[in-house]
Formats: C-alpha cells, sequence, structure tokens
C-alpha cells in the first residue's frame, strides 16, 4: 500500500507530539502560582477552592497549600534577573511586594472535595530560578 497523502501522516504525528509534550518546570510554576488578572470570585473561600481545583492542585490530593501570586507573568519573571535580589543557591527574592492568595487546607481535608482557607497579603517573594525563569515558589522574602 502506498501512501497517497504524506500530509496527512505528518500532521498526525505532530498532534501526537503536542499531546504527549510536558509542561516545563516554568509553565508549571505559572500554572499553580500566577493568577492575573486576579480571577474575579468575592469570596476569599471560594476563590482557593475554585482556584485549587482549577489548576489541578486537588485531582487525586488535596494539596495542603498553594500561593497565588496576582502579578503579570512577566513582572513575575523578572525577579529572576532585574527584578530581584540574588539570595542563595538559585533563590532570588523581588525586590517589591506582590499581592499574594496564600490557600492552605482546612482540617482533615486529604481527598477531593478539598476545603481551603484563604490569607491575602502583599509581600515580597522567593523563587527558584532555572534559566532566568522561575520554576518553584519558595514562598515570602
Amino acid at each position: 500500500m502506498v501512501l497517497k497523502a504524506p500530509g496527512v501522516l505528518l500532521v498526525f504525528l505532530l498532534a501526537c507530539f503536542a499531546l504527549a509534550r510536558r509542561e516545563t518546570r516554568h509553565e508549571k510554576f505559572r500554572r499553580q502560582h500566577v493568577d492575573f488578572p486576579k480571577t474575579s470570585i468575592p469570596d476569599a473561600r471560594r476563590y482557593c477552592n475554585l482556584l485549587m481545583q482549577q489548576r489541578n492542585l486537588t485531582v487525586d490530593i488535596c494539596k495542603p497549600s498553594n500561593t497565588f501570586i496576582h502579578a503579570e507573568p512577566a513582572q513575575v519573571d523578572s525577579v529572576c534577573t532585574s527584578g530581584g535580589t540574588h539570595h542563595d543557591e538559585n533563590y532570588y527574592d523581588s525586590n517589591v511586594a506582590f499581592a499574594l492568595t496564600a490557600c492552605r487546607v482546612v482540617g482533615g481535608s486529604q481527598r477531593p472535595p478539598c476545603n481551603y482557607r484563604p490569607k491575602l497579603s502583599t509581600q515580597r517573594i522567593r523563587v527558584a530560578c532555572v534559566n532566568r525563569v522561575p520554576v518553584h515558589y519558595k514562598g515570602q522574602a
């Protein structure tokens, strides 16, 4: 059998590659920690419960805690370059404070549905950087 449409095979292979591609560490950092503009949910508790679920942080188990940074992704990325100060190893502290929502699981919630308690603050952050972009949220600086 002779393949009459090699373009179809190429499209199929590209589609398979795209589906199999895993997110980079930087993409995972952004998915887990950057929410800009801040998702508009008036009740902070509902915000945490919804965002944790939407960002796939409660698939099999309730992630004990997670912090969302409410700033433009480029501004968060700049912590690893001109917008931050080297702390130690590959950790950098932001030069400016960011609006944050810290979500912590309530009580013994270990399996979905998960229930989170929010804490809103404005603080400097510490991130781990690889290749001049954040890949891990360490906490407040």
